[in-house]
């Protein structure tokens, strides 16, 4: 049994945190916050590879928010999400053998990421990434082409 013991007010159970609201639908510049790859887990795609990705919104009122998205790393139905990831990336993919970057070659990077809403398995609210574009922060891309990684929230 541990020996830390946590002194819980009425009021810290009334407001348990901060608001999980989700953000507006639209589209928002953002950068790769982090890459994790993993395999899926079940259906007809289980044990194919795949990035689960993180994402730091920027911006008014959504600054440092975050939404994450899966990108497939084969082809199948959802093979659009794939090619509209790393077509925002600037990167082309065409017939053939695509080299998929390491997910450290992708944190950091600047990409612009169409946002909506939809349901969690409780019906709650919850934002889902429903697609990718080009960032149109010029100065964060002209950054990233260097090799340069944002520090914290600066550039």
């Amino acid at each position: 049994m541990s020996s830390i013991k946590i002194n819980i007010t009425d009021e810290a159970l009334v407001d348990a945190g901060g608001s999980y609201e989700p953000v507006p639908e639209g589209s928002y510049n953002a950068t790769i916050f982090d890459v994790k790859s993993e395999t899926v887990k079940s259906g007809d795609n289980a044990g194919k590879p795949r990035y689960n990705v993180q994402f730091k919104l920027e911006g008014e009122g959504v600054n440092n928010r975050r939404v994450f998205s899966y990108v497939p790393l084969y082809v199948a139905k959802d093979f659009w999400k794939t090619k509209s990831f790393f077509s925002a990336l600037g990167l082309d993919m065409k017939a053939g053998d695509f080299a998929v970057p390491e997910p450290n070659e992708l944190a950091g990077k600047p990409i612009g990421v169409r946002v909506k809403i939809g349901q969690d398995q409780n019906g709650q609210p919850r934002n889902e990434v429903a697609g990718f574009d080009k960032s149109t922060n010029t100065a964060a891309a002209a950054l990233a082409a260097t090799g340069a990684k944002p520090v914290g929230d600066v550039w």
